[in-house]
């Protein structure tokens, strides 16, 4: 069995509850939102062979663009977020990495900007 990889490694960040606490203040005319009403999540590529061994370090230059990009995806007025820090990013997510993506389907790959 021979499937292509590409020269990425995936990080899947996972919301955790006090994520969706931030985001539910924001919005209290609406039904809360809870981790057991979630089951999509968000996939970030990144460089090939990201191990994570030292995740502060490896994920310095990209945890501030995936959390910014997380806040804006339940709400898009910037004044309205946190300070952003290591800390808080950790104590909002848990994130899994994958070091082998392969493209299972004959479709060709492409970009689409955003924004």
């Amino acid at each position: 069995m021979n499937h292509p990889t590409i020269n990425r490694s995936a990080l899947l960040v996972v919301p955790k509850q006090p994520f969706y606490d931030w985001s539910n203040a924001l919005t209290p005319d609406l039904t809360p939102v809870s981790i057991e009403n979630i089951s999509d999540y968000n996939t970030y590529l990144l460089e090939d062979e990201l191990f994570l061994d030292n995740p502060k370090k490896e994920l310095n230059k990209y945890w501030k663009t995936i959390f910014i990009s997380e806040l804006f995806g339940q709400w898009t007025n910037e004044e309205d977020y946190p300070d952003l820090s290591w800390e808080l990013f950790t104590h909002w997510f848990d994130f899994y990495k994958s070091s082998i993506i392969s493209d299972l389907t004959d479709a060709p790959l492409y970009t689409e900007e955003y924004g």
